[in-house]
C-alpha cells in the first residue's frame, strides 16, 4: 500500500511540475528559478533538465499519462 501511494504522490508532483512549466513557460526568469528549485530534487532533476532544454511549450500532463487537477478552472 505505502508503495502505491509513493507512485501517486510522485505521479501528482510530476503533473504539477509540467502544469507549472507551462504557466510559467513565457516569463523565463520565473521559469528558470521554478526550475532550478525542481532541480534539487534529485527524483525530478531530470525532468527540469528535459523542460529547461525544450523550446516548445510542454504538453499537458495528460500527454505523459499523469493526470492532475491542480489547474482545472
Amino acid at each position: 500500500m505505502a508503495a502505491e501511494g509513493a507512485v501517486g504522490e510522485s505521479e501528482h508532483i510530476k503533473a504539477l511540475i509540467i502544469s507549472t512549466t507551462q504557466a510559467l513557460r513565457e516569463d523565463k526568469d520565473a521559469l528558470g528559478t521554478f526550475l532550478g528549485v525542481v532541480r534539487r530534487s534529485e527524483r525530478f532533476a531530470e525532468l527540469a533538465d528535459t523542460m529547461q532544454q525544450s523550446t516548445a511549450r510542454p504538453a499537458k500532463p495528460s500527454f505523459y499519462g499523469v493526470h492532475s487537477t491542480e489547474f482545472d478552472s
